[in-house]
């Protein structure tokens, strides 16, 4: 007969060597990870292997954002043709081809809006596919943990990392290779396309994109930082509310509800603190990105114009360059919301292994077999139980 040791959170039995604890990753306060975690390029794999069961949807949806971005930029380039050759009477038969190149604009537009409405619906879904996924995974982790990780954490911490965090992540999955392939691919090609027009005015519009890229990156950290302050103040919230109503019959009996409003007022204080350095940042961000975007505007109205008073530029040119700035618009507004999405993607990602991390105090070992008929009896022998030491 074999005896079976009983593991419980305070038992002696010596738990799976070398595998972090729920002390190892995660501090008493729930949401902070410890210096424990698992190295950025196990996590980076860990975060890429979402896609592999849906790799044939992200790669039609990719696709599709690159037929976005290509019809986008060729939409200036057949104003520019209508309005260089057409309308200079440099080819005949004027107006037929003004309606073919009216017909090829709505053609490109209707693609556009095939792909668009693709990306908007089908994307989406492949983003909830994917938080479904790591929902399940999640939950499925919380009930493989002990009873001594489930004393120093917090239900409303647990919950948000269950919710909150994994919705985060399922935006970031669906909008952030859509955002970057479709902002390089645009500010790419509409590079090329004014450099062809005139290299001068070119290089004076794309002098501000390093700066743009210097503001963007220094004020992405400080919104990193406000949205993990954040996540953590509303799971102190959710962890407050769970407490107040699951011992709602004790609050009431001894008329505690003024107490209980109290430390709720408390949390939801800092959840609003945290909130208003959120916002002040990504003010920042946001404002100075569109700043950025209306003074490349007027670099291209003020020095085109004098390129055009020096014949070193016409009007079709300057209304190409003016639609390709409106072009580079989106890409800017895009790169803001990347960036939004990437802080608050990465920030529930790392919570999200933080729990993932953590290794069950009972776990099967290697040789583990599977029993079809059980017989007998379990004898529990030299089991002893004792308070942690710092209790």
């Amino acid at each position: 007969m074999r005896s079976i040791p009983l593991l419980s959170p305070d038992s002696t039995t010596k738990e799976p060597p070398a595998q972090p604890s729920a002390n190892d990753l995660l501090v008493a306060k729930a949401g902070y990870a410890s210096s424990a975690t698992a190295p950025a390029r196990s996590r980076g794999k860990k975060f890429l292997s979402y896609y592999k069961p849906y790799l044939g949807l992200f790669f039609t949806d990719m696709a599709c954002a690159l037929i976005v971005s290509t019809t986008t930029l060729l939409l200036p380039l057949c104003a520019r043709y209508i309005t260089k050759n057409i309308l200079e009477g440099n080819t005949p038969q004027d107006l037929n081809q003004i309606y073919l190149m009216g017909a090829l604009m709505v053609a490109l537009v209707g693609i556009q809006l095939l792909c668009t409405m693709f990306i908007d619906f089908q994307g989406h879904m492949m983003g909830a596919r994917m938080e479904s996924d790591m929902r399940s995974e999640l939950f499925e982790q919380y009930q493989k943990l002990s009873f001594r990780f489930y004393d120093e954490q917090r239900t409303g911490q647990l919950m948000t990392r269950l919710t909150n965090d994994t919705f985060a992540m399922s935006e970031l999955y669906h909008h952030g290779p859509e955002d970057i392939v479709v902002t390089s691919l645009t500010v790419t090609g509409a590079f090329i396309i004014l450099l062809k027009v005139n290299v001068a005015l070119t290089l004076i519009v794309f002098l501000f994109v390093p700066m743009m890229a210097v503001h963007a990156l220094y004020f992405n950290k400080k919104m990193n930082r406000a949205l993990r302050s954040s996540k953590d103040r509303i799971g102190d919230i959710n962890a407050q509310v769970e407490d107040t109503l699951a011992g709602i019959r004790v609050v009431k009996s001894f008329t505690n509800e003024d107490v209980e409003k109290s430390k709720f007022a408390y949390a939801n204080n800092r959840f609003l603190a945290s909130r208003r350095d959120g916002y002040k940042s990504e003010m920042y961000f946001s404002g100075g990105l569109l700043a950025f975007t209306q003074l490349i505007t007027i670099a291209v109205i003020i020095f085109g114009g004098v390129a055009i008073v020096h014949a070193s530029l016409d009007v079709a040119d300057l209304l190409t360059y003016v639609l390709c700035v409106g072009i580079l618009i989106d890409p800017i507004q895009k790169l803001v919301n990347f960036g939004r999405l990437y802080q608050e993607g990465t920030t529930g990602f790392h919570r999200f292994m933080d729990i993932l991390e953590v290794a069950p105090d009972l776990q099967d070992a290697a040789d583990a077999l599977d029993l079809t008929q059980v017989r007998g009896k379990v004898e529990f022998q030299d089991v002893s139980f004792k308070y942690k030491e710092d209790h």
